[in-house]
């Protein structure tokens, strides 16, 4: 175990390090986030339904943030060649998987960092509070998992730009929703927050162990 977690530390670190000096990442997800909730706040009525909207926009600015953060999380390491050899230490796939899903999940989080509160200024809502901040957590790390292993799976075609979303989406659809219903709660329009965010670590626990599983077989391909 403590070599799984050196490991895969390791390989975060390598890769957040990577992104720190090239600022290839981050400040597009930035722009995009910012683009969103622009596009978002001139589409609709925010000053009658903006506690209602608020909750749904937030969660298709992560979904389709995630795409491209999870999305290259193995493309440019297949276009550099730079993967081979790393699977050829005695490393374990599956730390490196991990190591790679974990930076990738910490480039989402800094996206919402951004996110919650502009969502906050341009929706008039309260967003600073530790339910929503659970929720949007245990969301991002379900999704990471399924998300780099469709990526690394991906990174070994010519479509996989087209591949990733058409694979990832239909299996993060229990986190948008679940995830959805959570913000809600958060925000103040229901009350089984615990029932949420309970499935959401179901969900977590799931894929993460399935994904961790299956890209064993998907880097050695």
């Amino acid at each position: 175990m403590s070599s799984f977690l050196r490991v895969a530390t390791a390989v975060a670190r390598k890769d957040l390090r990577t992104e720190l000096r090239s600022r290839e990442m981050l400040p597009a997800l930035g722009q995009f986030v910012v683009l969103a909730l622009l596009i978002a706040f001139f589409g609709f009525d925010v000053e009658t339904g903006g506690l209602e909207i608020a909750p749904g926009v937030l969660w298709l600015t992560v979904t389709f943030a995630g795409l491209v953060a999870f999305g290259r999380a193995f493309a440019a390491e297949r276009d550099q060649a730079s993967l081979e050899p790393l699977l050829l230490t005695p490393a374990s796939r599956s730390a490196i998987f991990a190591g790679k899903a974990l930076a990738a999940a910490l480039l989402l989080v800094a996206c919402e960092a951004v996110l919650v509160p502009a969502l906050g200024v341009f929706f008039n809502t309260p967003v600073f509070s530790l339910e929503l901040t659970a929720a949007l957590v245990l969301a991002t790390i379900g999704m990471a998992g399924l998300g780099c292993l469709f990526a690394a799976l991906a990174a070994q075609t010519r479509a996989r730009d087209l591949l990733l979303p058409v694979l990832a989406l239909p299996l993060w659809i229990p986190f948008v929703v679940v995830g959805g219903r959570a913000v809600q709660v958060a925000l103040g329009g229901g009350r089984d927050l615990n029932g949420a965010l309970a499935l959401l670590l179901d969900f977590d626990i799931l894929f993460v162990v399935v994904a961790s599983l299956a890209a064993k077989f998907v880097l050695d391909d």
